[in-house]
């Protein structure tokens, strides 16, 4: 009989109370203590890379890692949590063995996986994900792409940290609290509940809306520090998951080369770039306001019902804005890389959730600060939630302000600090910027659900209302932004451009596939913006991918490199928008709106549809031959 097996937790509540928490901690930091072990190995394997990082930045692949290490640790410790409890209430003879081999397995696996990822960043540059699995379909190939790695070294190597998985648990587990007679007191099963609570916390990763994903551990600009506090085997895991939801590309509608010959003509590939001028300046300062769920349907200077945006309606009278603009999703995770990457949306979901792809691709405040501007990023609250913090280290920006940065008393909404708070601190930033700089920000008073600190000016409970309400408190917030803005030096250098990160069904309660979901503002402000365009109107159609390549091309900068990205004011674009919804997509043109549902495999709506047949069906090939180019460049990213 195993040492482990003759153990017996004390009787009475007393000895519940300490059980629990005995086997759930104990189990947790065995694992914790030995992913910190394959981290070091990481390290030690790409030692060149790592002693370029330097002191702080190390310990933070150490610490941020933890975040990622506790998840995975979560989820190798439910079977035995489960099966350890099951025995306290139904003893059975070999569970502390069971327990022993289960880990001793993993153990072994989680070394296989480590060592594996360490070849794998070595060759690719990528973590370990679900592109390796899908390479092992072609043996050959995987077994001829070893040929130059050091098998030897890295057998070695998995067997060390194999063997030092099975000593870690015979350290810290020795002894676990197994019971051999019942245990069914009445305190046991809300200590139970309790303590699988602390178990899916650590898998979760927070209490926040935000859950465990791969930014949590992204702290760094160097891509390497945040490579490596992302655990291996957790990242698999989270990998797989999105992997498998799409299988190669489902989304092939016509051949290869008609597809290419629609895109070119969409690109304007040939056309020349004659490019309208409309600042005053090359170097202006740029402040980028993404405004929380700014549907078109709260712009009265979009049609919309007027009194809810005011001082918004005021500044379009003096600006340039854009009256067929639109959104390219339906989440702030699709329009972070619309606005800040040029990068359209697919169905399959956002690029944000897949760092690796998302960091092959440029950044428009990556251009910018190599261009000579400070860089900073503002927003409220969490921007860990869907991985925006990993977007944001890859862009560049200098300064990151999160809900981390302000006092508790201005966490007064679910989401963090109001709009009021976040202005007024941008403000008292840019006060001691360098010139020129580019100050991205994001706001929140407008996330549901819809807490102002303001009375409300319209009046009821519906959601519609508390939208309207919420707008109008952000617009005020605004005002008060511009009165503190204009005083200050670096004003009348400075280019304003607003847009949202999407629109939203309320206060319309528009469908979820039509395009005036997705129409939202884009609007160009400022002293710097020739006055032959102050209160125009840019009609022709357009989408927030689109901003990277304008902003680049009006500072006479290259942005070749944003290949989806389609310059505003070149005089030669073709003018669309695209975008997606849950279950399909949609094109915009000047001439028909398109929107073909994946999953029923038809056209549900049509605008303008009166043009026939042909044109019909020539709109529906742009549409699909757009997604479907899309896509496989996506997956080969």
């Amino acid at each position: 009989m195993s040492h482990d097996s003759k153990k017996v937790a004390a009787t009475g509540k007393s000895g519940l109370v300490r059980d629990f928490p005995s086997f759930v901690f104990r189990y947790l930091l065995f694992w914790l203590t030995y992913f910190l072990i394959c981290r070091l190995a990481f390290l030690g394997y790409h030692g060149a890379k790592s002693a370029g990082l330097g002191a702080s930045t190390l310990a933070g692949t150490l610490a941020y890692g933890a975040y990622a290490d506790l998840s995975a640790a979560g989820y190798l410790s439910v079977i035995p949590y489960l099966t350890w409890f099951a025995n306290s209430l139904f003893p059975f003879r070999g569970v502390a063995k069971f327990i022993k081999w289960y880990s001793y397995l993993m153990s072994a696996v989680v070394a296989v996986l480590t060592i594996a990822d360490l070849q794998i960043y070595q060759a690719w540059g990528t973590k370990l994900n679900a592109q390796a699995l899908v390479y092992l379909q072609h043996p050959r190939e995987a077994f001829a792409s070893t040929a130059s790695s050091p098998l030897f070294l890295l057998v070695v190597a998995a067997v060390i940290l194999g063997w030092c998985g099975c000593f870690l648990y015979r350290l810290f587990c020795s002894g676990l609290p197994i019971h051999r007679t019942p245990q069914r007191s009445l305190v046991r099963l809300p200590l139970f509940v309790l303590f699988a609570g602390v178990i899916f916390l650590a898998i979760r990763g927070s209490v926040g809306v935000a859950a465990m994903n791969p930014s949590f551990v992204y702290f760094s600009s160097t891509p390497f520090a945040n490579h490596a506090a992302l655990n291996a085997s957790w990242n698999l895991i989270y990998d797989t998951k999105y992997y498998l939801k799409k299988k190669g590309n489902n989304y092939v509608y016509l051949s290869d080369a008609e597809v290419k010959q629609r895109v070119d003509r969409l690109f304007g590939k040939g056309i020349p770039n004659d490019t309208d001028e409309v600042l005053t300046t090359k170097r202006p300062n740029i402040v980028l306001f993404i405004m929380e769920s700014w549907t078109a349907d709260v712009v009265g200077a979009l049609g919309a019902e007027k009194g809810i945006a005011p001082f918004f309606d005021e500044l379009a009278a003096g600006g340039l804005l854009c009256t067929d603009f639109y959104a390219s999703g339906y989440r702030s995770s699709f329009g972070f890389p619309a606005v800040l990457q040029g990068y359209p949306s697919n169905p399959d979901g956002t690029i944000l959730s897949h760092p690796m792809k998302m960091e092959r691709l440029p950044t428009l405040g990556g251009s910018l600060k190599q261009a000579g501007y400070a860089t900073q990023f503002h927003y409220g609250g969490d921007d860990r939630f869907d991985d925006m913090i990993a977007l944001l280290h890859h862009s560049g920006f200098e300064k990151i302000v999160d809900r981390e940065s302000f006092d508790k008393k201005d966490m007064d909404s679910k989401w963090g600090a109001q709009d009021g708070v976040l202005f007024n601190r941008v403000i008292d930033d840019l006060r001691n910027e360098r010139t020129p700089f580019f100050s991205a920000l994001f706001t929140l008073s407008s996330h549901e659900p819809f807490e102002v600190p303001m009375a409300p000016v319209y009046p009821g409970n519906s959601e519609a209302v508390k939208l309207k309400n919420a707008v109008h408190y952000a617009d005020l917030s605004l005002r008060a932004f511009f009165e503190r803005a204009r005083k200050e030096p670096w004003y009348a250098n400075t280019l304003f451009v607003f847009v949202a990160d999407h629109g939203h069904p309320l206060p319309l309660n528009r469908n979820n596939y039509q395009p005036e979901r997705y129409r939202i503002p884009l609007l160009l402000y400022g002293e710097v913006l020739k006055k032959e365009y102050r209160g125009t109107r840019f009609t022709k159609t357009a989408s927030q991918s689109d901003i990277a390549a304008t902003l680049l091309a009006q500072l006479g900068l290259p942005y070749e490199q944003f290949r989806w990205s389609n310059n505003l004011f070149n005089k030669n674009r073709q003018n669309y928008a695209y975008y997606n919804f849950h279950t399909g997509f949609a094109m915009r043109t000047a001439d028909q709106t398109t929107v073909f549902d994946d999953v029923a495999k038809k056209v549900i709506l049509r605008t303008n549809p009166g043009r026939g047949a042909a044109q019909d069906a020539e709109s529906l090939k742009d549409t699909q031959a757009y997604l479907q180019y899309l896509y496989k460049a996506y997956q080969g990213l």
